[in-house]
Formats: structure tokens, C-alpha cells, sequence
């Protein structure tokens, strides 16, 4: 690996571990629940002091001020709830991100759905800048399709069929490592004995696990206790962290989860 992944790298984790939190979701969802405030709520974050925030490349500029400082991984990719969101297209670039002074660069691929074909080109064409420039790569990969012009996560495979969905899992992973990446955010397939067959498949590349649909504290916390136990590198939780109450002690409660404190 060449020097500058590694020096960005090393901002992003801590002794191999790392507590992200995407606010990503601003472009995605709209400005609601508490992402509607955002200054307000990236501060309270960052009182929680994360290893690395997510987000686009407006959110970084007009909230430098508070972001100074942090990590960021910047996202090159996008689609808004409104429209097709599982078609996520190219929206950025390296050379961009590094101008904005990011630590990693991340590019979201759906598979499954229809369009994965060209999210896997823009997650190749990436990756090659990203090697050349020596920028870190965030594959975020999900098991994600279309039906009934509605995003389909399949939960209801997951609760029925769970080999099947891990399958689904594993295979996003192995996908994100042939091309390249550097780090890879999935979904967490709900037990720690199935997400070990995860951690088995990305050829020594740090995972980490993605919140999903908003939890119960508890659940939350859970998920991420059995993510670790399974071998995953740390936890990225958006909508989980920054639609609680108190997001700055949530994130705390996190890093005892993540760093076995």
C-alpha cells in the first residue's frame, strides 16, 4: 500500500477499529429528524469525537468550521429517496476530495439491482484513481434491488432464509475487495456466528457494519457488540446515532462496544 493511503488510513482507525457516523442521508432523505439542523447536529457529534464522519461535498464546505479536524469520508456517489435511489451515480471525484482536504473517499454499490452493472464500473474507475492518487476506498455494498419501483433490502430473506441472505452479504463483500476497496461498510446479517462467514470473505480488509432501520438503543448497541465478536473492524450508524436524543452519548456508548473498553 502506498504511503498516502496509509497516513490517511491511520486517521480513520484506531488500533484497527473505527466508529464512523454517515450523515449522508441529508442528500438522500431530506433535511428531517436530525439531519434538519445540521450544524447543530455535527456538533453534537462530533462532541462524541468519532474516528470519521461521511457526508457530500456541501455538507463539508459549509461546515468546515466544525468539521476542522476530523477525519471525513467524502461520497462520490448519490440518489435521493425520491427518484430511483437504488441507481447511486458518480457525483464527484479523488481529485476533488482531496482538494477538500478528505481522508478517504467512499462509493456506494447496490447489488442486485438492475443498475449494479454500472455501479460496479464507477466503484473499478474509482478504485484505479484512488490507488494512483493514494486516497482510501469505502466500498459501501449492500444486498439492494427494485421491486415494486420500492427498494427492496431483503429483510424478509433475512428473516426466513438467513444462510441465503448471508450468501447475498458475503458475495457484496467479496465484490468491494476484487475491486479494490480499502475499507467495506454492509449490512450486518444479525448474528455473530453468520457474520463471521462475512469477516471470513474480504481477504483481511476491515469491515464495518452499517445501523440500518432506526433500533431501539439497546438493539443498536447489541448489533454492534455482535458485529465485533464476529471480527468486524468497527461500526458506521447514521440514523441510529444522530436521530437519538442524546447523539453525543450514544456515540460514547458505541466506542465501549468497538474498542471492548
Amino acid at each position: 500500500m502506498i504511503t498516502g493511503k496509509k497516513i490517511r488510513l491511520n486517521r480513520i482507525f484506531n488500533n484497527g477499529k473505527t466508529v464512523i457516523v454517515p450523515i449522508d442521508d441529508s442528500l438522500i432523505s431530506g433535511p428531517e429528524n436530525g439531519l434538519f439542523k445540521i450544524e447543530e447536529t455535527i456538533q453534537r457529534i462530533i462532541l462524541g469525537k468519532p474516528n470519521g464522519i461521511i457526508c457530500f461535498k456541501g455538507t463539508l464546505k459549509n461546515n468546515y468550521h466544525i468539521l476542522e479536524g476530523t477525519s471525513i469520508i467524502l461520497n462520490l456517489t448519490a440518489s435521493t429517496s425520491r427518484s430511483t435511489h437504488t441507481r447511486k451515480v458518480l457525483i464527484s471525484s479523488v481529485e476533488e476530495s482531496i482538494a477538500l482536504g478528505a481522508d478517504a473517499v467512499s462509493v456506494h454499490v447496490n447489488v442486485s439491482s438492475c443498475y449494479e452493472s454500472e455501479m460496479l464500473k464507477i466503484l473499478g474507475d474509482i478504485s484505479h484513481e484512488c490507488e494512483i492518487l493514494g486516497m482510501p476506498l469505502m466500498a459501501i455494498i449492500y444486498p439492494r434491488t427494485e421491486t415494486n419501483n420500492a427498494d427492496n433490502n431483503y429483510y424478509d430473506l433475512k428473516k426466513e432464509n438467513l444462510q441465503e441472505y448471508t450468501s447475498l452479504v458475503k458475495h457484496s463483500v467479496r465484490i468491494a475487495c476484487d475491486l479494490g476497496a480499502d475499507i467495506i461498510k454492509t449490512q450486518f446479517t444479525g448474528t455473530t456466528e453468520s457474520f463471521k462467514d462475512v469477516i471470513e470473505s474480504c481477504m483481511g480488509k476491515p469491515i464495518i457494519i452499517a445501523g440500518g432501520v432506526k433500533l431501539s438503543k439497546n438493539d443498536a448497541l447489541r448489533n454492534a457488540e455482535m458485529a465485533i465478536a464476529a471480527g468486524a473492524s468497527g461500526v458506521c450508524f447514521g440514523r441510529n446515532t444522530y436521530n437519538r436524543s442524546n447523539i453525543t452519548g450514544f456515540i460514547e456508548e458505541l466506542k465501549k462496544c468497538v474498542y471492548c473498553i
